[in-house]
């Protein structure tokens, strides 16, 4: 059999799917879809072999990551369930008892990831406490819980986020939570980050040199803050986090920006970039499920990983 074409089962392939077209929900919420492939994987994949199981549970380790490059935490994930069930399918020989393992693996990683975020919150709820007002831009679960912790001490302003305006969907979450909220369009982020304390933002990706990745206009929001002597906060779990300084940019349709409603502009070419890279000298800290770290402590910490995860990288990639 060609294992490039070997199929995963529809529900697995679904998710993968449905990771690949999301544009909407963060990396935080699509990693929690990709541990849930695993058990998809489980409950509907027929297979007479131990070997033949594990060969899958790699593969789909590999379609997750590959799916959306711009997003570690999906490949952390993957790669940590994936390796847990390579080394305990040493042990077993019966697919069907593999399978159920591979189940309590992906539950057992997805409790760590579970734990990981809500750590965050709590060092998050801590800091914020702090501030009356804070900015920031587009939809994160994270940053939402963070201050829906917080609650009704703190103003949020938000930036709309187009094209597809996640922001909107943001400042509706926040508002229905009772948080005084303000929305904002793209460009008056300095007219709200005058009025602001601090700013905050998820990521969906953190580079070994500090460095990190998010949608884009989070760098406008970045230089801006150092510019008015605001504090800017990035919160992620470490899940996030990998050792290397390259990122896969992405880039979506042009009909988002100019939808067909919209008369055509004749001799001119739309880019539609979703995430840009904000380096490690704007950050004032990362909150993170380890604690408020400098950058350069996120540096420390992705090098003390790094034996780690060339091993993850050798068993999924080979």
């Amino acid at each position: 059999m060609n294992r490039g074409k070997r199929s995963l089962g529809q529900g697995a392939e679904g998710i993968i799917e449905e990771i690949k077209k999301d544009v909407e929900r963060g990396s935080a919420e699509l990693a929690v879809r990709a541990i849930d492939a695993f058990i998809a994987l489980a409950d509907a994949l027929r297979v007479d072999s131990a070997e033949e199981l594990k060969r899958s549970v790699i593969m789909l380790a590999r379609q997750i990551a590959d799916s959306r490059p711009s997003m570690f935490s999906l490949r952390n994930v993957a790669f940590e369930v994936a390796v847990k069930f390579v080394e305990a399918s040493r042990y077993v020989d019966n697919p069907q008892i593999l399978k159920e393992l591979l189940k309590q693996i992906a539950t057992t990683v997805f409790e760590e990831y579970r734990v990981a975020l809500e750590r965050l919150r709590r060092f998050g709820r801590d800091l914020l406490s702090g501030f009356s007002s804070v900015a920031t831009l587009s939809y994160s679960s994270t940053v939402l819980a963070v201050l829906k912790e917080v609650g009704k001490k703190v103003k949020v302003y938000v930036a709309e986020s187009r094209p597809l305006f996640e922001g909107r969907k943001m400042a509706a979450a926040l508002a229905e939570s009772g948080i005084e909220t303000v929305l904002t369009t793209d460009a008056a982020i300095g007219y709200m980050l005058k009025e602001a304390d601090a700013a905050l933002v998820g990521a969906d990706s953190i580079l070994m040199n500090g460095s990190f990745a998010n949608k884009v206009g989070t760098l406008q929001l970045a230089c801006t803050s150092k510019f008015l002597g605001k504090p800017f906060y990035v919160i992620s779990t470490t899940w996030k986090a990998l050792p290397t300084l390259e990122y896969s940019e992405e880039e979506h349709a042009a009909e988002e920006v100019l939808p067909a409603e919209v008369p055509p502009i004749q001799k001119i070419k739309v880019r539609n970039p979703y995430f840009e890279v904000v380096p490690a000298e704007l950050v004032t800290a990362y909150i993170t499920e380890e604690g408020v770290l400098k950058p350069s402590q996120i540096v420390e910490l992705i090098e003390a990983r790094l034996k780690k995860y060339r091993e993850l990288e050798k068993i999924v990639y080979g």
